[in-house]
């Protein structure tokens, strides 16, 4: 399985699952593996000046390994480099999907990639949280767009599900205009789109401990 089709979002995941257990084990650096359940949903939301629209992210979510050091209540990464396919969202219109691919210069920069950096938690959640109780989670990212890098902070929110498995929810709205992407238009301009698109993503997640 390639790394590279990673979806954008399966690396806010990473910072979940990367603190949640190396938290506990020290600071020596760790290889963990994470994978997103099918159950997952991922997805883009926008307005117009006369609708709202939801565009899914068709993505597959493959596993993908990483390094992780952790302090008490920060961790730091590496090998979290990952990529999503920019015509892998399907707005369930056409014309619109051909309108967000192009504005997305789809044909010149196929991927949407974002780099993992770092990420700020309570360990007092870690260590006493149980089930069905949502925690806050911090993370800095390096995000490309068009060519266009910008490192970004991403708030979360997440819960232990079962025995090495975590549910993580939240989203995060970005400006089109300072990625480089002018906000699509239709109808001779009838139509325009917001300039502020939002991620949104409930992700269920599986983590195993690699060999060092």
């Amino acid at each position: 399985m390639k790394p590279e089709r990673i979806a954008l979002i399966s690396l806010i995941l990473i910072l979940i699952t990367g603190q949640a257990f190396v938290a506990q084990t020290g600071n020596a650096p760790e290889k963990k593996r994470i994978s997103i359940q099918n159950s997952s949903q991922l997805f883009l939301t926008g307005t117009t000046n006369v609708n709202t629209f939801k565009c899914d992210c068709e993505d597959r979510y493959y596993p993908q390994s990483l390094v992780v050091e952790s302090d008490e209540n920060h961790a730091r990464f590496s090998q979290a480099r990952l990529r999503m396919t920019t015509r892998k969202f399907n707005c369930k219109n056409a014309k619109m999907d051909r309108d967000m691919h192009k504005a997305l210069k789809a044909e010149s920069y196929p991927y949407i990639t974002i780099e993992l950096l770092e990420t700020w938690f309570d360990p007092e959640h870690l260590k006493n949280g149980g089930h069905s109780q949502w925690f806050d989670v911090k993370a800095k990212v390096r995000l490309t767009i068009t060519n266009v890098t910008k490192e970004q902070f991403i708030d979360a929110k997440y819960k232990v599900s079962g025995k090495n498995s975590f549910t993580l929810r939240g989203s995060k709205s970005l400006k089109m205009t300072e990625y480089g992407i002018d906000p699509p238009e239709a109808l001779f301009g009838l139509i325009q789109v917001d300039d502020l698109i939002t991620f949104n993503f409930n992700l269920d997640i599986a983590v195993e401990d690699l060999p060092q």
